[in-house]
Order: structure tokens, then sequence, then C-alpha cells
């Protein structure tokens, strides 16, 4: 299984806020059998939150946790309709990363160092936004970590 595919990627989410958009994450990742304990990984994910909020600004969040709730680390994308709260940011881009809790390599700080760089170029970020192929999406979000 790769870090991301066509089943990960959720386009023109009707999400209207940051627990909405969490639970999606999660069941999107329980669905395609990327998860141990679902309400494990949620828990995780609000905990990471709590230490610092996961959104970076430039209209996206990247929610995360390293959890003994994972079974495959994945990458999910998620684009909302119209633009949540996330915290003090509006967002409509989501990144939500899941890395099993006994990964030896800082896979999550791979993906999250390889992915922050991507989104910080301005062309990349308007052809997620605008995309509506779920492949087109899925070829540019490959990360090798």
């Amino acid at each position: 299984m790769d870090l991301i595919n066509d089943n990960l990627i959720l386009l023109n989410s009707d999400c209207s806020n940051k627990d909405e958009t969490i639970t999606l994450l999660a069941n999107t990742l329980n669905e395609q059998n990327r998860l141990f304990d679902k309400d494990q990984y949620i828990k995780d994910v609000y905990n990471r939150e709590e230490e610092l909020p996961t959104s970076m600004g430039l209209g996206i969040a990247i929610p995360h946790a390293q959890s003994i709730g994972v079974s495959k680390t994945s990458l999910v994308f998620i684009r909302t309709k119209s633009p949540i709260l996330w915290n003090n940011d509006e967002v409509r881009m989501i990144f939500g990363i899941a890395v099993p809790k006994e990964n030896k390599d800082n896979e999550h700080l791979k993906i999250l160092s390889k992915l922050a760089r991507k989104l910080m170029d301005e062309d990349f970020r308007a052809q997620l936004l605008n995309e509506n192929d779920k492949e087109v999406c899925a070829n540019l979000l490959l990360i090798n970590y």
C-alpha cells in the first residue's frame, strides 16, 4: 500500500469545522484498513492539537499523530468546499498524517518536512485547490520518505 492513493483523497468535502474534519479523516483511514483503533487515533490527533495547533497558515492544516491505533503509515488529503476555522486560521486544505507509534525512522517528521516544503510553493497549492482528478492529486502528493 502506498502512503496516499485515490481512496485517501476527498475533494469538495462538506465539513464545516475542525471536529467534523478530524472525524472524516479517521473514518477514511478506518475504511481503508489503515487503523487498528479509530478512537485511539482520534484521541492522539486531539492530544497533538493541544500541544501545538496544526494549522500553518496559507489555508492549510496538517493534523497528525503517531498512534498505537495506526496500522499503516498514511496521508489523507481533504479539501473543503468552503473555508473552515482551524484554531485561528481559515483552511480549505487538510493533510492528515497517520503513523504507527512504533515506527523507528521518524516517518512522521520526514513526511511533515517534505509535505511542508512542497506546500510553500504557491503553484503547488493552487494546483491542489483547483484539481478535481484524484489521481492527479495523488501524484502531486507522492512523498518518498
